[in-house]
């Protein structure tokens, strides 16, 4: 058996092997994208990733119910004594809540006042600083009062007492496509990123034209499930009404959830008169 005589015809810069580190920038990008779009997803999720204490169950309808009235009361209320009741009424339902959840609800919530502050409430500081004060607090327990329901009420439930309250079926349809359709755009999002990752070399020159490839990409994707949706949903013999949930018996404690809400309304309207 003769022996292999290694090839000296290969320069030596063809022979070394290098590895090109990947540029810190292009990582950062897509990363931190990326791991906005997954967080985002893990929101959408169903059911909701947060489970509410079966102990204490109380009707969706009711829970929604009781979300209306008290939005409503609080943009009614001009008197802080009264608001300062509903925020200690908030307070209360907050210490229900274990520590996992008081922490995501102080960080959403947090993150919606500031949001307000920086959007809406400029506009009171031309009527002065207590005006100022009295609308974000009447803004902070409205959007406190939106996240404990959004927390502690998975999407499933909304539907189901809008449903309970009769609402129109052509809404209830809308939002069930909409938080379907959502997170399906989401992941071809994702796993569109996913694969620019892997096919980039060097860095976008331009990452602005990048993101709007991106996003034209997604709304031929979301036009494509539009049509697909219609045409399944044609041949399925969807009419657009939804069948009639079954009826649920009411429970005392669905009325003892509806008791706070209703007393300080009481309070609103004699205190007024």
């Amino acid at each position: 058996m003769k022996p292999i005589r290694p090839n000296t015809d290969i320069p030596a810069w063809l022979q070394t092997t290098t590895t090109t580190p990947t540029p810190t920038t292009k990582a950062k990008f897509w990363h931190r994208n990326q791991q906005h779009l997954r967080q985002l997803l893990h929101r959408l999720a169903q059911p909701a990733p947060v489970a509410v204490a079966s102990r204490w169950h109380v009707a969706p309808q009711f829970k929604l119910i009781r979300l209306l009235l008290l939005v409503i009361l609080i943009a009614l209320i001009n008197n802080p004594l009264l608001l300062w009741g509903l925020a200690l009424l908030v307070g209360c339902q907050l210490l229900w809540l274990p520590p996992h959840q008081l922490r995501h609800f102080m960080g959403s919530w947090l993150i919606s006042v500031g949001a307000a502050l920086l959007f809406v409430l400029p506009s009171y500081w031309l009527a002065g600083p207590t005006t100022l004060l009295f609308f974000g607090l009447k803004t902070s327990l409205m959007l406190a009062n939106a996240q404990y329901y959004r927390l502690t009420t998975p999407f499933q439930d909304l539907l189901t007492g809008l449903k309970a309250l009769h609402c129109p079926d052509l809404l209830i349809m809308t939002l069930a496509i909409a938080i379907t359709y959502l997170r399906m755009l989401g992941q071809h999002l994702l796993l569109t990123m996913e694969a620019l990752e892997l096919r980039t070399v060097a860095p976008a020159a331009h990452p602005y034209r990048l993101i709007g490839a991106l996003f034209g990409n997604l709304y031929l994707k979301s036009y494509t499930y539009a049509l697909e949706l219609y045409a399944a949903m044609e041949a399925r013999g969807f009419n657009g009404h939804y069948a009639h949930p079954a009826v649920s018996h009411t429970h005392w404690r669905d009325y003892l959830a509806l008791s706070p809400a209703i007393i300080v309304w009481v309070l609103f309207i004699f205190w007024g008169h």
